[in-house]
């Protein structure tokens, strides 16, 4: 399968930057004439154009690390093509300036830098810490993300990013950020519910089944964004996940079922149920290769630990012998130790059997 996914390199040297394969170069002094610094702002230059996954469309993306945001009306002489506070909203006057938009010269190319203070950045690694300490011990399902989108994107820019002010700084505060804990965080956060599960149960009985091939589809890749985090991205948007799921290192046979999976239709009944038990297929596969991820970190939680903690919720529940129950706890047993546990198939036609028995 020809995959329609691109990469093209950057560059950065002494003066400029280069994107795109050397399609457009930027100048350092640019980027620096359109931030407001201070002695001890920090400006960093990262995005998907810097990581390489960016298209000619796409934007540069600039932190500048500050201990106080300027106000609109101070920066009113760099002629951004926009300046927005938190919301987003345009500003021009004494308002805490959150983000600023330039268009490069007569490309389609624009720079967007956002003004994050080191206050900011603190409370962003407590949350990252406070919440790692909580799922550590337990097995619950995280419905409410632990960061915000924005927070989410100040931690990947700056751990992939190059600074262009300040640089020993900059190196001092992204050695702070807990990469292992962003990231196991990240995996809980995306792996789907068992509800979203039964949700395809009945679709698969019922024969409510394009509803069914779309519930199993965004599972299958939550599932995949669960995956990638573990190999090492923290690129958290759905939009990268074939662009993040490209550049995972092995795993030949997941990547390439992922992406015929992803590119796949189903309009008949036929088709409808074959893209669900292959994509449930899919999604035990990847649980798999999720068991042997969380053995490479001495701080994620071991298989006996995250095993304990769900006997423990289950053996304080009711009704837990009941087909329900069983389901999801052997469903949520795939999460940690998928090894042994019955086939997503088989749980799927659980219902199925004993309806044919009755």
């Amino acid at each position: 399968m020809i995959t329609l996914i691109k990469t093209e390199q950057s560059k950065i040297s002494d003066n400029e930057i280069s994107i795109l394969n050397g399609k457009i170069s930027i100048p350092k002094n640019y980027l620096r004439e359109k931030a407001f610094l201070e002695n001890t702002s920090v400006l960093v230059i990262s995005g998907s154009l810097i990581e390489g996954i960016g298209t000619i469309h796409s934007d540069i993306d600039c932190i500048i690390l500050c201990e106080q945001r300027p106000k609109a009306s101070s920066i009113k002489n760099c002629e951004h093509a926009l300046v927005t506070d938190i919301n987003y909203h345009y500003i021009t006057q004494e308002e805490e300036v959150h983000n600023t938009t330039n268009f490069y010269g007569d490309t389609s190319i624009h720079i967007d830098a956002d003004y994050i203070t080191f206050s900011d950045l603190k409370d962003i690694i407590v949350k990252i810490e406070r919440a790692f300490d909580e799922i550590t011990d337990d097995q619950r399902f995280l419905y409410d993300p632990v960061l915000s989108n924005t927070e989410n994107n100040v931690i990947h820019r700056l751990l992939i990013g190059h600074a262009l002010e300040n640089d020993e700084k900059f190196h001092q505060l992204k050695a702070e950020i807990p990469l292992e804990k962003h990231i196991y965080v990240a995996h809980r956060e995306k792996l789907p519910v068992f509800y979203a599960f039964q949700d395809i149960q009945g679709c698969w009985q019922s024969g409510n089944l394009w509803m069914g091939c779309e519930i199993a589809r965004d599972m299958m890749l939550k599932t995949t964004m669960s995956f990638t985090y573990l190999t090492g991205t923290t690129n958290k948007h759905y939009k990268w996940v074939y662009s993040n799921m490209f550049r995972v290192n092995g795993f030949d046979d997941i990547k390439n079922n992922f992406f015929s999976l992803a590119r796949r239709g189903a309009v008949t009944e036929t088709e409808c149920r074959s893209y669900i038990q292959d994509t449930l297929s899919y999604m035990d596969d990847v649980f798999l290769a999720i068991e042997q991820l969380l053995k490479t970190s001495n701080i994620y939680p071991s298989t006996q630990q995250s095993l304990s903690a769900l006997d423990e919720e289950f053996n304080k529940r009711k009704q837990t012998k009941h087909k329900i129950s069983m389901c999801e706890y052997h469903f949520r047993k795939k999460y940690f130790a998928a090894e042994g546990t019955p086939s997503l198939i088989s749980l799927l036609k659980e219902w199925e059997r004993e309806e044919h028995i009755a």
